[in-house]
């Protein structure tokens, strides 16, 4: 029985050791630094390595869907459920868990994207590891607060449905963000990443609309 709480307590010690991602990237569309995969990877790799652990990847599902942009080009938004297996070297013990991911892209790679960003939120989640992008410790959301708290109150502890004004008001939000080569649907997917959610805007919940309409009002201006 000890032997088969190895694998637990090896990524138990991946969860002591990488507290914090340090955010080296930077979206200068929305204008806010964030952490990317290759930094998240990097440090739980290295402390899975010391613990003889290894990481394999398996997608288990997969679909493409192609989007005509506004310069008429055609993009391709891939959506992924990958699987993670988690295998200790020295006993062959293993734990897997799921994530799912979404990429776009005008040539090939939109698979590969939505893979490297099933992985960097599977790492994120199951180790708890934060970055400081809390939506609930956004301090510019007065006017916002004030909105929520007027339509969803009740519903962001149950995970209901998003009221309809509180839909029409993040859509309007959301297209505001269009320009240039940012298409509606490419902030639509952006945003969703964001979230950490795959529904589309027209199925939040109220807590997704809610966190959505902060995100992009402390955006507008910066």
């Amino acid at each position: 029985m000890s032997e088969e709480r190895k694998l637990v307590k090896k990524l138990a010690k991946v969860m002591s050791d990488v507290k914090h991602i340090e955010k080296k990237g930077f979206n200068k569309f929305h204008n806010y630094a964030y952490a990317t995969e290759s930094d998240v990877a990097e440090k739980v790799r290295e402390v899975l390595a010391e613990q003889h652990v290894i990481m394999l990847p398996d997608v288990i599902d997969h679909t493409t869907r192609e989007h005509i942009n506004a310069k008429g080009k055609t993009e391709y938004i891939a959506t992924v459920k990958v699987k993670f297996t988690f295998i200790d070297g020295e006993t062959g013990e293993e734990l897997s868990i799921h994530s799912a991911g979404e990429g776009q892209d005008a040539g090939d790679k939109a698979v590969y994207k939505a893979i490297t960003g099933a992985q960097k939120y599977a790492l994120m989640k199951a180790f708890m590891i934060p970055t400081g992008d809390d939506p609930e410790a956004d301090t510019n959301t007065d006017k916002n607060n004030s909105y929520q708290s007027n339509n969803n109150q009740g519903g962001q502890r149950n995970g209901s449905k998003a009221s309809e004004k509180q839909l029409n008001y993040a859509q309007k939000l959301l297209k505001e963000k269009v320009k240039g080569e940012w298409t509606y649907d490419k902030v639509h997917e952006h945003l969703k990443q964001q979230l950490g959610t795959q529904n589309n805007i027209e199925n939040f919940t109220s807590k997704e609309a809610s966190d959505a309409i902060k995100i992009l009002q402390n955006k507008q201006g910066a």
